[in-house]
C-alpha cells in the first residue's frame, strides 16, 4: 500500500517514543470506549505522558482518534498483505487471523461508523488506496480464471470482508459471556470462513 500524506498529523517516519506510547494507549482506550467515552487523562496516564504533551501532538481528541485509525490501517494492510498468499481464500484466512489477533482494529472501525465523519477525520486516502489494490487483485484473479468473472470486484471484496468479520458481529458470539473462544473454535471458524470464500468464487 502506498504511503500518502496524513491528514491526522502522523509523520511519515516512525513516531517519536512519547507519541508512539500515546498512540498505543489511545488505541486501547478508543477500542474500549469509543471517541465519546474515551478519557484523555487516562490515555496520558497509561502512556506515561502529560496531558500537555499529548495536546502538543493532538489538539483535539478527535484528531487523536483519526491518528489511531490511520495507524491501524497502515499496520493492518502491511500484516494482511504479507500473509495473504496468491488466492482469495488465502487472503480471507489472513484477514481472519488478523481479526483474531487484533480485535481492537475492527472495534475502532465500528466506533468510527457510530461517531460519523462530522466528528472525526478518517484517513480516506489510505482507505481508498487499500480498496483499489484489493479491487485490482480480484480483477487479476478473475483474468486468470481462479475467480468467477461474473462477480463485481467491489461486491466480492465486501462479501469477503463480511464473511471474515461475521463472528465479530454475530449476536451469539459477540454477546457471549466468554468472548475469547478456545483455539479449536478459532480454527473451526477460520476453516468455515475460508471454505465459504472458496465456494463463493467457484
Amino acid at each position: 500500500m502506498k504511503r500518502v500524506d496524513s491528514p491526522s498529523g502522523l509523520p511519515p517516519k516512525e513516531p517519536a517514543p512519547t507519541r508512539q506510547r500515546i498512540l498505543e494507549a489511545a488505541r486501547v482506550e478508543f477500542a474500549a470506549y469509543g471517541l465519546a467515552g474515551a478519557r484523555i487523562d487516562r490515555i496520558a496516564r497509561n502512556a506515561s505522558a502529560s496531558k500537555e504533551r499529548l495536546y502538543a501532538y493532538y489538539r483535539h481528541k478527535a484528531d487523536l482518534f483519526s491518528a489511531v485509525l490511520e495507524l491501524n490501517l497502515i499496520e493492518f494492510a502491511s500484516a494482511v498483505e504479507q500473509g495473504a498468499g496468491e488466492s482469495l481464500p488465502e487472503f480471507a484466512g489472513a484477514l481472519y487471523d488478523h481479526s483474531v489477533a487484533h480485535p481492537e482494529y475492527l472495534r475502532m472501525i465500528d466506533w468510527a461508523n457510530l461517531e460519523g465523519q462530522d466528528l472525526i477525520n478518517p484517513p480516506l486516502a489510505l482507505i481508498e488506496d487499500f480498496h483499489a489494490e484489493r479491487v485490482r487483485a480480484v480483477i487479476a484473479l478473475q483474468a486468470s480464471g481462479s475467480v468467477d468473472a461474473s462477480w463485481d470486484p467491489d461486491h466480492l471484496n465486501a462479501l469477503v470482508f463480511g464473511i471474515v468479520s461475521c463472528w465479530i458481529h454475530e449476536p451469539a458470539a459477540a454477546l457471549a459471556a466468554d468472548r475469547a473462544p478456545d483455539p479449536a473454535t478459532v480454527a473451526a471458524r477460520r476453516a468455515s470462513a475460508v471454505r465459504a470464500v472458496e465456494r463463493l468464487i467457484g
